[in-house]
């Protein structure tokens, strides 16, 4: 009961704090508001990593083959709710991501605050309570009350009509396959109360193997079909383009966190829990995801428009980690799950910066940007060891997320070595037009023609240098002792892994 009553607290403190805001408490004081909302999103981010290293890995450490499920307090059966190794994790980051939106909001957001901050810490709690459920329609719940957030927010902060048609789409796109999703557990509850066992999401990931392999693809449909618009997948990616096209910095939480859930749901779902029927789709998916590399690669180097060419990148990036778990080897599975962590803290950061760009540009057009190093040194030295690390520059986070990728692709007991080899070769292939990309934007903005002139540069503001301060220590604190989640997630990747070979 203690774990439950933990798990419980902790997913709802963000939800609590909404309401606090919400219902008027500091009525409509503009300073109070948003202290609150930040100071508490940094309590909230050291409690989540007190919880990842101290509640949750080490106990994991000492009991990796005993449960299929880790929750946050010792593991004695029965309960319905905790965090597993990714959702301890990704808990963190989530915390981490929502505390530098509510840091860059100072001068983003000057509207509406009191609708702003609450419905954040409301996303926030809904992605953490479905993260966390172990009860089959309070993840249903967690995930459309998660995706209404995202629908409300970027309909009132985001006026253009491209926005508006992207979220109705998101919206619709995702309710579909909820729905879906609610139906086929509804067909899983019923079979295991049938065979007098609790009906929850641990004990169906328990008794996985026993279930047929048909029930089993009703579930992996709408489960693959959610993370894939999340990811997202083409032809799934327009609606999140759309938001991602009109966001500024204090929106990058928004689609970030959509990102981080359709991954962990694609890990804890379609890849471990119903494994039967992901040994034999994984070739498919990975194509998909070759493909999806590729073409988005292309689409980012050829793109002109800042905030769509970056948003068409980080859509690469993510076919990389889809392409590296379906090689099903320990690198591989290890390698995307340090791959999503890496590539969320790097876009964040370079999204960060090229928005603080971009407002003193006062476009996002590459060709009216140019010669900003001179008047923003602060902004330049930071951006450019962001895309260092994109780049997958050794001591970096992204250099140890792209080492343990391509790893996995070259090691596998599944498949057949010559396919995966291929399947790699054609990643690096399809990662090379993004690496130009990257290089040719950084170029553009802070040593291309100068046109500075046309505006009125200034550097970085306090607030906004700590953001992209934190980010870059995480990162490079990453690439230089990578053992921080290696150890952990080496562990979580072995038991997937065990699963394919039993």
């Amino acid at each position: 009961m203690e774990n439950t009553v933990n798990t419980f607290i902790y997913s709802l403190l963000p939800l609590l704090a909404g309401l606090v805001i919400f219902l008027g408490l500091f009525k409509n004081n503009v300073v109070l508001i948003r202290r609150f909302a930040k100071y508490f999103s940094l309590l909230f981010f050291v409690l989540s990593v007190y919880i990842f290293f101290f509640k949750s890995s080490n106990f994991e450490l000492d009991h990796v083959f005993l449960s299929t499920f880790y929750p946050i307090s010792p593991f004695s059966g029965g309960y319905i709710t905790g965090f597993d190794t990714p959702g301890s994790l990704f808990a963190a980051l989530i915390s981490l991501i929502v505390l530098i939106c509510f840091v860059c909001a100072k001068s983003s957001i000057t509207k509406k605050q009191k609708i702003f901050y609450p419905f954040v810490l409301f996303l926030e709690s809904s992605a953490l309570v479905l993260i966390s459920a172990g009860d089959f329609y309070v993840f249903c719940a967690a995930a459309l009350f998660e995706v209404l957030c995202v629908y409300i927010l970027a309909n009132i902060f985001m006026p253009q009509k491209t926005a508006r048609q992207g979220t109705k789409e998101y919206l619709i796109l995702n309710s579909f396959f909820i729905f879906l999703l609610t139906g086929a557990f509804s067909l899983i509850f019923a079979l295991l109360r049938h065979n007098g066992i609790d009906a929850n999401i641990p004990n169906f990931i328990h008794n996985c193997r026993d279930i047929s392999s048909s029930i089993l693809f009703i579930v992996f449909i709408p489960l693959l079909g959610l993370s894939m618009i999340k990811l997202p997948f083409f032809p799934l990616h327009r609606p999140l383009l759309g938001i991602i096209e009109n966001s500024n910095a204090s929106f990058a939480c928004v689609f970030l966190t959509e990102f981080i859930l359709g991954f962990y749901i694609f890990i804890k779902f379609n890849l471990y829990a119903l494994a039967p029927v992901f040994q034999v789709f994984a070739p498919i998916i990975a194509i998909f995801a070759i493909f999806n590399v590729i073409y988005f690669s292309i689409l980012a180097f050829g793109q002109i428009d800042l905030k769509k060419s970056l948003g068409y990148f980080a859509f690469s990036q993510s076919s990389t980690a889809i392409c590296a778990a379906c090689s099903l080897s320990i690198q591989g599975i290890e390698g995307a799950i340090f791959q999503c962590f890496s590539q969320s803290l790097i876009l964040l950061g370079l999204f960060l910066c090229f928005c603080f760009a971009s407002k003193i540009f006062k476009t996002t057009k590459l060709p009216f940007m140019g010669a900003l190093a001179t008047h923003c040194p602060k902004l330049a030295a930071l951006c450019f060891i962001l895309t260092l690390a994109a780049l997958a520059m050794p001591f970096t986070s992204g250099f140890c997320a792209r080492f343990l990728c391509l790893c996995g692709g070259f090691s596998t007991e599944i498949y057949s070595q010559n396919i995966i080899w291929i399947c790699t070769i054609l990643i690096l292939i399809g990662l090379i037009p993004g690496m130009f990309y990257l290089i040719k934007v950084y170029q553009n903005i802070f040593f291309g023609t100068d046109e500075c002139e046309k505006c009125k540069p200034h550097d970085l503001l306090r607030h906004n240098t700590v953001a992209l301060l934190i980010i870059v220590g995480c990162v490079c604190a990453l690439g230089i002792t990578p053992c921080i989640l290696s150890d952990a997630v080496s562990k979580y990747a072995d038991m997937v892994i065990s699963m394919f070979l039993f």
